[in-house]
């Protein structure tokens, strides 16, 4: 059967933060949500099995939360910058802990559609220079990221040669 990847880098971390910024202790929902998220990988693999192929997801990069806190901030006041720190409840931590959660619900999603996913979270987490695979942003992979991560999907197709033989 012909395999397809499925990758949605996205997470939970698209927030408008100048909203968040300006009105800290208001309630403020991510623009895809984790029940909008699992459906958006739900219905992909759905689509891919419709067309006759086996989907395999591919697992969120990681980010570097304190690059991205700073990218998200940069042209805020300093007042605006603790008021999103405030919203994260005093830990900038927090952008990561979120990120993880939509890549735990990815792995959960995996194993309730009985799917391969390709784990490149841990080997960026067993990076020892793990600052440099990110761009300024915190969360765009730099060159050698993404090279981390071709190597693991490559890895990844040589195990299924193997299985398949």
């Amino acid at each position: 059967m012909d395999k397809t990847i499925i990758i949605r880098p996205e997470s939970g971390l698209q927030f408008d933060w100048k909203e968040i910024a300006s009105n800290p202790s208001g309630q403020h929902e991510p623009m895809i949500d984790l029940v909008a998220y699992k459906a958006l990988y739900t219905n992909r693999i759905a689509q891919a099995r419709t067309r006759g192929k086996e989907p395999i997801l591919v697992s969120l990069p990681m980010i570097d939360e304190n690059r991205f806190f700073a990218f998200i901030t940069r042209g805020m006041s300093t007042q605006e910058r603790k008021n999103v720190l405030y919203w994260l409840g005093g830990h900038i931590e927090r952008l990561r802990n979120i990120h993880e959660m939509y890549n735990i619900a990815l792995f959960r999603l995996a194993a309730q559609q009985c799917v391969h996913i390709i784990d490149i979270t841990s080997p960026m987490l067993a990076s020892a220079d793990y600052e440099r695979l990110f761009e300024q942003d915190g969360l765009t992979l730099s060159n050698q990221g993404q090279a981390l991560v071709d190597a693991e999907l490559s890895a990844f197709s040589r195990r299924l040669s193997l299985l398949a033989s």
